[in-house]
């Protein structure tokens, strides 16, 4: 019986470009200088926070893309500014050893994250939830004024001037921000490493 041989050589073409990405974009939102951006992939990832808080929610339906081209049905939602604490982002990667986790979230729990402009493209969310200033069922066009990102004319939207989120968790293909501060970012790949929920 023959038996498969492991190459270290091949792990490390697959593993390296992977871990020098995580790091330079973890650098990058850690100073600001780069948004919290990413790709569409062919899975999704996870996203929790204990609480987001700030100005402009709105929420309408939308479409993303893997790069196959193949359409994702999403709730997108955007705020104008958040304040986000215990901000964590995992999402699985497939490797020569099997499955490892990337994991990126705020080294200080109680310390916020301030973001502009963020973008969630989310399939699933659990949250509690404070609205101010609240328009259910409003024109998803018209929330660039609320939240500074529309939807298409006609479709269903939310929207709320202030907003206070708690317990999240979201099962999401692409988040996105504007500007994007967080004062402390602890960045791991492991098998043991756990998911954010």
């Amino acid at each position: 019986m023959t038996r498969g041989r492991f190459s270290w050589r091949r792990f490390a073409v697959v593993l390296v470009p992977s871990l020098l990405a995580l790091v330079m974009l973890a650098v990058g939102m850690a100073d600001g200088s780069v948004p919290a951006s990413f790709a569409v992939s062919g899975r999704q990832m996870k996203v929790s926070a204990d609480e987001l808080s700030g100005q402009g929610f709105g929420l309408a339906p939308a479409n993303v893309r893997s790069l196959n081209g193949r359409p994702h049905p999403v709730m997108m939602l955007t705020m104008r500014s958040a304040r986000i604490r215990g901000l964590c982002q995992s999402a699985g990667v497939d490797t020569p050893l099997g499955r490892y986790v990337v994991k990126l979230q705020a080294r200080a729990p109680e310390r916020p994250t301030l973001v502009d402009n963020l973008q969630i493209s989310a399939t699933n969310i659990d949250a509690d939830v404070n609205f101010r200033g609240l328009a259910v069922n409003q024109d998803a066009s018209a929330l660039r004024s609320v939240s500074g990102a529309g939807g298409r004319p006609g479709d269903y939207g939310l929207g709320a001037q202030w907003f206070t989120i708690r317990d999240v968790k979201a099962d999401a293909w692409l988040v996105t921000g504007g500007s994007f501060r967080m004062d402390g970012l602890r960045a791991a790949i492991g098998r043991g490493v756990p998911e954010c929920f």
